[in-house]
């Protein structure tokens, strides 16, 4: 009794020195202000148990907010909810239920709702605690592995990341499931246990009960060695991104922008990397093989004179002219405003800006219907389409693009020209200008 003891004391001191390594570290590293909160992803298992009891020694308990997601997919979820509340009032911490309802009952769907629920409720600055150790980690390898993920996959799940407006943090990442459970067992923490854990029909489940038991009998140190893998995998893929970062400064100036005539001079092999890359860093998705071969494919390899378009989430990836973007649909458009005096005008998908207009004057601006013409001041009538066209505005941007009248007249092409019904020569101190939101600008 008296070595298990010392062992469990022992592991706990490890345990807490990972705990406060990870924080500090992560604190210095992104200089985090005084007041920002510090959430406890808590479901009531071991893990999560000895995260929050570290979490309320160490961490300032006005701060701390625990979290605990209700996916219903079990008859116990209730119970749980309820553990979980009672745990966090035992330490004096505020709890929070969030409850999911994921499309099934596959690890996945319960995985993404989980996230989705983290994204939505934390705030600028905001750091979320997870209890993911080194065993989780060994586990995920050999997942994506059998999976076929590429070096991305392989680096495993990072001690830290974005998520939302904040950030995610396992400070317990370098710990084995065995040493959290001594230490656990240390401070005599009480835990739920989920009956699905034991269900070998998930991957995850039959990974943790029977591969790793064998490969753990047959080398011990399993799971401290595949770390130092993810760790080395984690370095070359930072030099990578290094690199890539490089090349796409030629071939982008903006998230949502990418120019197809340096990309096109680069080997094949570097095409796909750098593609990938510059939709990783504006997206922040990593698109698989078979992906990336059905956008230059579909979209940048399609007729000159087509209008390709392939959708990412909410985002659609669209080519004009010798150019890739990122473009949002905007369902929040404003389709008609009086305008009545000079200054900026949101209208869901951009400002509109007016300037020099006189006080006695009111303008009606209108979204763009079809078999509009206008006279630009200084050459031949042409209908809008065409005028849009030659200023090489791009087709999803023109059909919604706002024109403004005056007395029931076209008077300006925001940001294109002004129309001779206007009234106004191109000298004088009149301008309608019109800025399209762009990805950067809804991030």
């Amino acid at each position: 009794m008296v070595g298990n003891k010392l062992s469990a004391d022992s592991a706990l001191q490890l345990c807490e020195r990972s705990f406060l390594a990870a924080l500090s570290c992560f604190s210095l590293s992104e200089k985090l202000p005084a007041n920002h909160r510090w959430l406890i992803a808590h479901s009531g298992g071991i893990d999560s148990q000895l995260l929050l009891c570290l979490a309320a020694r160490m961490l300032p308990k006005s701060s701390l907010l625990v979290v605990y997601v209700n996916h219903h997919l079990q008859e116990e979820a209730d119970q749980w909810a309820e553990f979980s509340s009672q745990q966090a009032e035992k330490y004096g911490l505020n709890h929070l239920i969030l409850d999911v309802y994921p499309k099934d009952h596959s690890e996945n769907a319960a995985r993404d709702e989980r996230y989705q629920v983290f994204e939505n409720l934390i705030e600028q600055d905001d750091v979320m605690l997870f209890g993911h150790h080194a065993d989780d980690q060994a586990e995920t390898l050999l997942y994506r592995m059998l999976r076929g993920a590429g070096l991305s996959g392989l680096t495993g799940m990072p001690a830290s990341r974005s998520l939302g407006k904040g950030y995610l943090l396992r400070p317990l990442i370098k710990c084995t499931r065995e040493q959290i459970e001594n230490a656990a067992e240390s401070l005599s923490l009480a835990c739920v246990n989920d009956p699905s854990n034991e269900s070998d029909a998930y991957d995850r489940n039959y990974l943790r009960n029977k591969v790793f038991p064998l490969l753990k009998a047959r080398w011990p140190r399993l799971v401290e060695r595949w770390q130092d893998n993810a760790a080395l995998l984690q370095d070359t893929e930072k030099l990578l991104e290094i690199y890539l970062d490089a090349d796409l400064e030629l071939c982008s100036s903006a998230p949502e922008s990418f120019e197809l005539d340096p990309w096109s001079q680069m080997p094949d092999l570097k095409q796909v990397a750098v593609l990938r890359h510059w939709i990783y860093r504006a997206l922040g998705l990593r698109l698989n093989a078979k992906t990336l071969e059905k956008i230059i494919s579909d979209v940048i390899r399609s007729q000159s004179d087509a209008e390709p378009e392939f959708v990412l989430g909410d985002v659609c990836l669209r080519r004009f002219q010798n150019g890739l973007f990122l473009v949002r649909d905007y369902k929040e458009r404003v389709v008609s405003i009086i305008v009545t005096a000079n200054g900026e005008y949101h209208l869901g998908d951009g400002v509109l800006l007016i300037h020099g207009l006189p006080e006695s004057r009111a303008l009606k601006v209108l979204r763009r219907q079809g078999g509009e013409s206008c006279c630009p001041v200084g050459r031949k009538t042409k209908s809008v389409k065409k005028i849009l066209q030659e200023s090489s505005i791009p087709p999803w941007q023109r059909k919604h693009w706002p024109l403004v009248y005056g007395d029931d007249k076209l008077i300006a092409i925001p940001g294109v020209c002004l129309c001779q019904e206007s009234g106004f020569k191109e000298n004088q101190d009149f301008s309608v200008l019109w800025r399209p939101f762009s990805l950067s600008d809804n991030s």
